[in-house]
């Protein structure tokens, strides 16, 4: 069961980041801009890149993006957790 819970909670914070992910890009046009940006400037490092070394560049992109995306989910369960924990406060430990 335990295991069950986990793997829908994980599946879950996966889904809400890239939903929130998705909403900031599209109504931020500061995110947006440097999202461009970005892209433009791999674009650059990749043409001025000799062809051996562009794998470097790739698999940078990916561990980059990869350590991203533990960020986001470890700081959205840990938002879900301390909200629980404030629901509890308040509910279960205010004196009526």
């Amino acid at each position: 069961m335990t295991k069950n819970l986990n793997s829908y909670f994980d599946d879950f914070i996966i889904d809400r980041v890239n939903d929130i992910a998705v909403q900031i890009i599209n109504q931020n046009e500061e995110v947006e801009k440097l999202k461009k940006d970005s892209r433009d400037l791999f674009k650059k490092i990749m043409k001025a890149l000799p062809k051996e070394e562009k794998k470097l560049m790739f698999t940078y992109e990916e561990n980059t993006n990869q350590t991203d995306s533990q960020y986001f989910r470890a700081i959205y369960k840990q938002g879900f957790i301390d909200g629980l924990e404030v629901v509890k406060n308040i509910f279960f430990n205010f004196d009526y």
